[in-house]
């Protein structure tokens, strides 16, 4: 008597504490829009006793089940020790009445309980109805839910908590005991079912992680545990509904390198970020945290250069530092999270600048000025790219040594040639030149000196003029070139060149040799109108020059 009533009176304090902690806010899902699910079990006996021609126990109160017709019902009932003056009220049923309400004993207990029921067509005659009355505390769960209503790839493990109590069999309320709360789980994806024990804390409540793949089915089950003090018997389960739902997302991974082009072995950082995106409305994007990102450099060989990876931070960011040798591309995974997540790629190509060489550079500087120069360009390192199309400058330097200036571009041949030719050029240092592409580095040829002597045609004098048709012309000048001082160049020939009036033509005259002091004299005869020059070509150590021109009116 003493430990039932010491319970019930801690009955109405333990409860108010129970309802303060099963009555807070539900956690809000941070990726599902859905009603967090929950569940309670009505804490109904699981070992009713319904035969016929018997007694029974529902929550406390004793059911009556009659096959014959009485005088009148029972007004007694004896359960164990105890003598209980009891009325009946009809069930709805036939031949079937209940106490009108719970009957009240001293000590919880499963007692042996009987009625005497006075037979109808017997008149001092009756017959016991013998049963069972479960007098015990009844196992209910209250409020069983997960902390959220759908699981995501960040978020497998879920908290399943809630409150396990026992239901008074004369009171109807709501009291600790020493027990657990089984829970048990299935995800979506699994064949088999798990199941964890989560003890019950002094005010009756639990809460117990599990980890799920996907979505999942979860039920609660009320135990008695395994104080018999306690009696507790039976078992009460819920199953939570809707169960939890799995949340889809799609990766999205992006990459950029610190450099594009480098040049070959240099070292450069690939960084980005991973996110996901809920594959539901709002599609709300989340980090893609702590996961590997798979990086893998190729560069034209049957294997990758490179292997590495990279683990992303809580921001879903990324970086690692790779050394390229030669131009290729990056391929960046991350991979498959099954069932929320399906393998995401990403590639980025890397220009790299290879290196090379420019071979058998030469150069010829003639008499018209014009440079005429070549060579071949050459990759050193195996695999480069192809070199056609690659720009080469022609470049010039006074003294060799500083003040370069390109002065023509060319293009490479397939197999690395190639000629630039430039006019009006003087004596001086040549090379060419590859300045740095998105292929290949800047590299420079030897240079090589050029030169030659400039010469010119002063004092040309043309007479008589106006000139009478048929008559002969004098034309009279001096060649020089410059050594160390203009001075006279003798020994040359120089051509006398004459374009008629209304013509685009020159026709050469004649040609006459310079004296020792450069002087020359031609004679030619005045036919038309038209304009006179005197032309020199040069030699193989000497520029060609020319005279200023002259016009003879011819009469």
């Amino acid at each position: 008597m003493t430990k039932t009533s010491v319970r019930r009176n801690l009955t109405a304090a333990l409860t108010a504490v129970l309802l303060a902690a099963t009555a807070t806010a539900a956690v809000t899902p941070s990726a599902a829009a859905v009603t967090v699910p929950a569940c309670s079990s009505t804490g109904d006996s699981t070992a009713q006793k319904n035969d016929l021609h018997s007694l029974s126990n529902h929550r406390g109160v004793v059911v009556l089940k009659l096959d014959t017709s009485v005088n009148r019902l029972p007004t007694e009932l004896h359960v164990g020790s105890w003598t209980l003056p009891v009325s009946w009220v009809p069930t709805g049923t036939a031949n079937t009445w209940q106490t009108d309400g719970p009957i009240h004993l001293d000590a919880y207990g499963t007692w042996g309980a009987y009625v005497d029921a006075p037979l109808i067509n017997h008149p001092g005659l009756s017959t016991e109805l013998y049963g069972v009355v479960d007098y015990t505390v009844q196992p209910v769960v209250q409020s069983a839910r997960t902390d959220r209503a759908a699981s995501d790839a960040d978020h497998r493990t879920v908290t399943v908590s809630g409150a396990v109590l026992g239901r008074d069999p004369y009171t109807g309320q709501l009291q600790p005991y020493t027990g657990l709360a089984t829970v048990r789980w299935q995800s979506e994806t699994e064949s088999e079912p798990h199941t964890a024990d989560a003890p019950l804390a002094a005010d009756g409540t639990f809460s117990q992680p599990v980890t799920v793949a996907g979505g999942a089915w979860i039920t609660v089950t009320a135990n008695p545990g395994t104080d018999p003090s306690a009696q507790v018997t039976g078992t009460a389960a819920c199953t939570l509904a809707p169960a939890l739902a799995r949340i889809d997302g799609a990766v999205s991974l992006n990459a950029k390198t610190s450099a594009s082009p480098v040049r070959s072995g240099a070292t450069v950082t690939l960084s980005g970020r991973a996110t996901w995106t809920e594959q539901a409305s709002p599609y709300t994007v989340h980090p893609l945290a702590g996961r590997t990102i798979q990086v893998t450099y190729h560069d034209g060989g049957s294997t990758p250069a490179v292997t590495t990876s990279a683990v992303t931070g809580a921001d879903g960011s990324y970086s690692v530092q790779v050394t390229v040798s030669r131009p290729g591309s990056f391929s960046l995974a991350s991979a498959a999270e099954a069932p929320y997540f399906t393998n995401s790629w990403a590639d980025v190509t890397q220009q790299v600048q290879m290196p090379l060489s420019i071979t058998g550079f030469k150069a010829t500087l003639g008499a018209d000025h014009k440079v005429t120069a070549g060579g071949k360009l050459a990759a050193t390192v195996s695999r480069s790219p192809g070199l056609a199309g690659q720009a080469v400058d022609l470049e010039y330097s006074a003294n060799g040594r500083t003040g370069w200036t390109r002065v023509a571009t060319g293009k490479a041949a397939a197999d690395g040639s190639f000629t630039i030719g430039a006019a009006n050029r003087a004596s001086g240092w040549y090379r060419a030149h590859h300045r740095a592409s998105t292929t290949y580095q800047d590299q420079v040829s030897n240079a090589v000196k050029k030169s030659r002597t400039a010469s010119r045609i002063t004092s040309l004098k043309i007479t008589p003029q106006p000139v009478t048709k048929g008559k002969t012309l004098t034309l009279t000048g001096v060649l020089q070139h410059s050594t160390t001082a203009w001075k006279a160049y003798g020994g040359q020939r120089v051509a006398v060149l004459f374009r008629a009036t209304g013509s685009t033509t020159w026709k050469t005259v004649t040609t006459v040799t310079t004296n020792s002091t450069g002087h020359f004299t031609a004679k030619p005869k005045a036919t038309r109108d038209g304009t006179w020059v005197i032309d020199y070509a040069g030699n193989s150590t000497h520029f060609a020059s020319r005279s200023a021109q002259d016009f003879v009116d011819v009469r």
